[in-house]
């Protein structure tokens, strides 16, 4: 799943609770490329399983996003 990669720090979170939070919430496995530098993320499962790690990873990235451009 592609994520700028300025935005994946966000989806792990500094303690990686976001991340695992999303690994419990939809039960996909969600790895991040080996070099931390490399956009997006790699998820399996079964199709609703990645259906919404995705979704939920977009909502991570979309939250970041709007509260950044917020004045």
């Amino acid at each position: 799943m592609p994520v700028p990669k300025d935005f994946k720090g966000h989806v792990i979170d500094k303690d990686g609770h976001v991340i695992q939070d999303i690994r419990q919430k939809s039960g996909a496995q969600v790895r991040s490329p080996t070099g931390s530098k490399e956009e997006g993320f790699t998820v399996s499962g079964s199709a609703e399983q990645i259906a919404c790690a995705k979704r939920l990873i977009l909502d991570q990235v979309v939250s970041k996003t709007v509260f950044i451009s917020t004045p």
